[in-house]
C-alpha cells in the first residue's frame, strides 16, 4: 500500500497501556476529591466546635468505652440452645443434659416444638407455631430469635448445637475466652455442600456456610445483626438446608462469612461414618482434638464418650500435678546445691522432729525427672530386657522368640506416639506448621514394675508448613519415652451397699461322686466359714454317677454328720438330692430355687474343686451389687504337677500349705473361665435363669455370662482372686456325654493345664532323645 507497511501493536502491551492510564486518571480524581472533603470537614467542625470541645469529646469517648467494658463484664460468657424434637426429649436431650449440658460455662437450654408435653427435669423452650417436622428450617431461625429477645444483652455468645453432638464445655470456654466477642462472628467448620450439590446451593464462589452439625456461634453482635431480620430471611429460602440458609441470612445482615480456617475441621469436628460414628474404639486423635464430635446417634454412646473422656481429663490432671512435684523437686535440689552441709544439717534435725527420730523416707521415683537411667540395677539378675518392636515383638522373655503385638501392647504404643504428637503440635498454629504422625518404624520398650514402661522409637513424621513458603516433606525422628507409673489408690466404691459386709452367702455346689474332693471342699469350709460362724449357707446338689461305685450314700451320711456338728451356729448346710443325670445348669437353678421366695439371696455358684480364704467372702459381698452389678472373679487354676511344678501338691482329702502361692509355675489366672459367679436372685432371674437346656458339664457358664453382659441395666465385675483357687485335677472329656462344642471346649481345658510354656520347654529338653 504505497510502499507502507503498518505494524500494529501486540494486544498485551495495548492492555498494559490502557491500565496505567486508568490508574493515573483515577489517582487524579482521587485527589481532587480528597481536597474537597478535607475543606468540607473543616468547616463543618469550625460550625460546631463550640458545642463539643476536645476535653468533653475525649470525655465521651471514655464514657463509650466504659460502658462498653462494664455491658461485657456484665454478661455471661456462653448461651447454647440445643434443638431438638419431643421423641428425642428423654433420651438425647436428657443424655445431653447429664454429661456436657451441666458443664456449660452459662446456660443451657433445649429447643422444640409447640405442643403440651410437660419436661419439668430439662430446661425446655417451646416455640410458638413451630413443629417437629424436617428440615427444622423455622425452628432454626425462631430460636435465634428467642434467644435474642431473652438474653441478647445477658451472653458474649450464643450457640447453636444439635442433640446429637457432644461439646468439650471446658475447651470450648478457653477457646472463646481468647476471641474478642464485641466483633462480628460466625465461628464453626466453614461448608460449601457435598459434590453433588455445587450449584445448586446459590452461594457465590467466596460465599460459605457454617455446617449445623458440629455446631455453629454467634457473636452477641452477629445475633443483633441477624436475628431482628430472621422473618425476612425465613421469606426468602433457596434451600431445604436450614444451615445453608442461616449462613445466607448472615452474609446478608451481619457482612461476615463462616470462619474459613482449615483448623476448624479439627476444632468442629464431624464423622463422615454417620450412625457408626463413635460407636467403636474412642482413642483416635479427633476425640482427642476436637471440642465438639458429631454424630453421636444413640444417647447411649453420649455416656460412653462423656466416660471416656472424663478418664482422659482425670490422667491429664494427674501428670499435671506429676509436673509440679517434679518441680518442686528440682527446685529442693537446686536449694540443696546452693547451701551446702547447712541445709543438710537443717532438714535432719526437721525431718527428725516431723518423724520422731524415724528412719527417713526413700525418696519418691516420680518426683525425678523422666529418664531412661533412672533405674540402676545393683546386680546383673536386676538387669532390665530391652524388647523389639517392629511388625513383630522379638523378646527373651517367652519361649517363643518371636510373637505378634498383642492388642494390650499395641494400644498403649498408641496412647505414647499419640501423647508425644500432642506435644510435639502444642504450638503448632504460632508456628504456622504441624507435623503428622506417618508410621513407627522400629523401637524398643522395657517394663519396670516400679518405675514404668520405656520407650525408644524411631518415628517416621510428616513436616507441613502453611504459613509462607508452603512445603511439606519426610522428617524421620528417635523419641526417648518413659512412662512413669502412678502411685496406688484404693477408694471404696461408692456403689457398695451399706449392709453388704453382713449379706448371708447362698453358696450352690453341684455334686456328682468324687468323695474324696468333696471332703476336702468341706475341710475348707469349716476352716472358712464353719469356725468363724460366717453368715454363710452352703446348699449341695447331688446328683448320681450312674456306676456301681456310686459314693452318695457316703456322701449323704458325711453331710448328716456335718450338719450336727454345726447345730446352733450361723452357718447352714443343706443337701438337695436329684435322680436324673448331671447337669450343671439345672442344679444351679435348682439350688436358687432352694431360697424362701420372699429371699433376694446372695447366691455363690461354686465347684467341688475350688478352695477359698476369708478374703473371698469378703469380695463376693463388695463386689455383687443388687440391681447393679454382677461378680464373675477371675481364679487362679493350678498346672499338673506331674510336670515338675513346684507344688507340694493337694492330696484328695487335704489342701497344701501353698495351695494360694501364686507365680507363673504353679498355675495360670482362668481369663476364659466364667463358671464361679456370684449374683443376687432378682438379677438371676432377670437375665432368664440358667439355661436347663443345656446338658453335662461346660457351656452353662458362657452362655450366662453373655446374656449378662447383654443386660443394660447390670455391670459385669471382673477381677483375679488370689484367694480362689481352683486345685489341679485329671480332665476327662467322654465324647459319648458332650456336644460337639462342648467337647472342643473341654479339650482346650485340659490342654491349658498341663504346664507353663516355661516349664514345657524345660520338660521337652530334658527329655528329648537327640539322634
Amino acid at each position: 500500500m504505497n510502499g507502507f507497511h503498518v505494524k500494529s501493536f501486540p494486544k498485551r502491551v495495548w492492555n498494559r497501556w490502557s491500565l496505567l492510564v486508568k490508574f493515573f486518571f483515577g489517582l487524579i480524581v482521587g485527589i481532587i476529591l480528597a481536597s474537597q472533603l478535607q475543606s468540607l470537614l473543616i468547616s463543618s467542625s469550625a460550625c460546631v466546635s463550640y458545642k463539643l470541645s476536645p476535653v468533653h469529646r475525649k470525655l465521651k469517648v471514655n464514657n463509650i468505652q466504659e460502658r462498653t467494658e462494664v455491658e461485657a463484664r456484665n454478661r455471661q460468657l456462653l448461651l447454647v440452645g440445643v434443638m431438638t424434637a419431643d421423641k428425642y426429649i428423654g433420651t438425647r436431650a436428657k443424655a445431653v443434659y447429664e454429661t456436657w449440658g451441666s458443664q456449660v460455662p452459662g446456660k443451657l437450654l433445649f429447643f422444640t416444638s409447640d405442643s403440651q408435653n410437660t419436661t419439668d427435669d430439662l430446661p425446655v423452650v417451646r416455640l410458638k407455631g413451630v413443629d417437629d417436622s424436617y428440615p427444622p428450617q423455622k425452628k432454626s431461625f425462631m430460636m435465634l430469635k428467642y434467644m435474642y429477645e431473652n438474653y441478647g444483652d445477658k451472653f458474649e455468645w450464643f450457640m447453636r448445637a444439635d442433640d446429637d453432638v457432644f461439646i468439650k464445655t471446658e475447651r470450648l470456654e478457653i477457646f472463646l475466652k481468647n476471641i474478642n466477642s464485641s466483633q462480628p462472628r460466625f465461628i464453626g467448620q466453614a461448608g460449601k455442600g457435598i459434590a453433588q450439590e455445587f450449584g445448586l446451593l446459590s452461594l457465590e464462589y467466596d460465599e460459605n456456610y457454617c455446617m449445623g452439625g458440629p455446631g455453629m456461634i454467634f457473636s452477641h453482635v452477629t445475633l443483633s445483626r441477624v436475628a431482628p431480620n430472621v422473618k425476612d430471611c425465613l421469606k426468602n429460602l433457596y434451600t431445604t438446608h436450614e444451615d445453608v440458609e442461616l449462613g445466607r441470612c448472615v452474609q446478608r445482615f451481619a457482612g461476615i462469612p463462616c470462619t474459613w480456617s482449615y483448623e476448624m475441621q479439627n476444632i468442629f469436628h464431624h464423622s463422615s461414618s454417620g450412625r457408626t460414628a463413635f460407636t467403636g474404639p474412642l482413642k483416635s486423635r479427633e476425640v482427642h482434638r476436637a471440642i465438639t464430635l458429631h454424630p453421636i446417634k444413640e444417647h447411649a454412646h453420649m455416656y460412653r464418650l462423656n466416660n471416656f473422656l472424663q478418664g482422659v481429663s482425670i490422667r491429664e490432671k494427674i501428670y499435671d500435678g506429676l509436673k509440679i512435684r517434679r518441680e518442686m523437686a528440682n527446685s529442693v535440689e537446686q536449694l540443696r546445691k546452693r547451701l551446702g552441709p547447712s541445709w543438710e544439717q537443717q532438714q535432719d534435725s526437721i525431718q527428725l522432729e516431723s518423724l520422731g527420730k524415724k528412719k527417713k523416707k526413700s525418696k519418691n521415683l516420680l518426683c525425678l525427672a523422666p529418664s531412661l537411667n533412672k533405674f540402676l540395677p545393683e546386680d546383673e539378675s536386676d538387669i532390665l530386657t530391652w524388647n523389639f518392636l517392629a511388625r513383630s515383638v522379638d523378646s527373651t522373655e517367652t519361649v517363643n522368640p518371636r510373637r505378634a503385638i498383642d492388642a494390650p501392647l499395641r494400644e498403649g504404643v498408641e496412647d505414647v506416639i499419640r501423647e508425644v504428637m500432642e506435644g510435639i503440635n502444642a504450638m503448632s498454629k504460632e508456628r504456622g506448621r504441624v507435623i503428622d504422625f506417618k508410621e513407627l518404624l522400629y523401637g524398643y520398650y522395657r517394663l519396670n514394675p516400679r518405675l514404668g514402661v520405656d520407650y525408644i522409637l524411631d518415628l517416621l513424621l510428616v513436616y507441613k508448613k502453611y504459613r509462607g513458603r508452603k512445603m511439606i516433606f519426610p522428617v524421620r525422628r528417635h523419641a526417648y519415652l518413659q512412662q512413669a507409673f502412678g502411685s496406688l489408690q484404693l477408694r471404696p466404691s461408692p456403689l457398695v451397699a451399706r449392709d453388704s459386709s453382713t449379706s448371708r452367702i447362698h453358696f450352690i455346689l453341684p455334686l456328682s461322686g468324687r468323695l474324696a474332693i468333696f471332703q476336702r471342699f468341706m475341710n475348707n469350709f469349716q476352716r472358712v466359714c464353719v469356725e468363724p460362724d460366717e453368715r454363710v449357707r452352703l446348699v449341695i446338689v447331688l446328683y448320681p454317677t450312674m456306676e456301681t461305685n456310686d459314693p452318695s450314700d457316703e456322701i449323704k451320711s458325711f453331710v448328716g454328720a456335718f450338719q450336727r456338728r454345726t447345730k446352733g451356729r450361723q452357718v447352714e448346710v443343706e443337701l438337695i438330692e436329684r435322680k436324673e443325670a448331671f447337669a450343671r445348669a439345672a442344679a444351679l437353678e435348682t439350688g436358687k430355687s432352694s431360697c424362701q421366695p420372699d429371699d433376694d439371696c446372695l447366691l455363690a455358684f461354686i465347684d467341688v474343686d475350688m478352695v477359698f480364704t476369708e478374703k473371698t467372702l469378703d469380695r463376693i459381698r463388695s463386689h455383687t451389687i443388687r440391681g447393679r452389678q454382677v461378680y464373675f472373679p477371675i481364679v487362679f487354676s493350678q498346672f499338673d504337677p506331674s510336670f515338675g511344678a513346684p507344688l507340694t501338691g493337694s492330696s484328695d482329702t487335704e489342701i497344701a500349705d501353698d495351695v494360694f502361692e501364686i507365680d507363673d509355675d504353679r498355675g495360670y489366672w482362668r481369663f476364659y473361665g466364667f463358671g464361679i459367679v456370684s449374683v443376687y436372685r432378682s438379677d438371676l432371674e432377670r437375665v432368664g435363669g440358667m439355661n436347663t437346656s443345656i446338658h453335662g458339664w461346660g457351656q452353662e457358664d458362657v452362655d450366662l455370662y453373655d446374656r449378662t453382659v447383654a443386660c443394660p441395666d447390670l455391670a459385669v465385675f471382673r477381677a483375679p482372686d488370689p484367694d480362689l483357687v481352683h486345685v489341679f485335677h485329671p480332665i476327662a472329656c467322654d465324647d459319648s456325654k458332650l456336644t460337639e462344642k462342648q467337647k472342643k471346649m473341654c479339650v482346650g481345658t485340659r490342654a491349658g493345664t498341663y504346664a507353663s510354656q516355661q516349664r514345657l520347654a524345660r520338660y521337652w529338653i530334658e527329655h528329648h532323645a537327640y539322634g
